[in-house]
């Protein structure tokens, strides 16, 4: 059992209401929740698609010249 706010049901329950393509506001409220769900997993997808900026090989450049430089011990 999940527990909404009175203020935020009421919202839900009216565009609902308005949509008028739900049954009721749980029939809507599973839709909204449904989309959430599928869009952060989405994301998360994409996000394992994205190869870094940079290899392992050029952050090491980087350290051994930023070392040179006297900023990293």
């Amino acid at each position: 059992m999940v527990t909404i706010k009175k203020e935020i049901l009421k919202k839900l329950e009216k565009r609902a209401k308005e949509s008028g393509s739900f049954k009721n506001v749980d029939e809507y409220i599973n839709y909204i929740l449904k989309q959430v769900v599928d869009k952060l997993e989405k994301e998360k997808k994409e996000k394992k698609k994205q190869k870094p900026a940079y290899s392992k090989k050029d952050e090491e450049k980087v350290k051994q010249r930023l070392r040179s430089l006297g900023y990293l011990d």
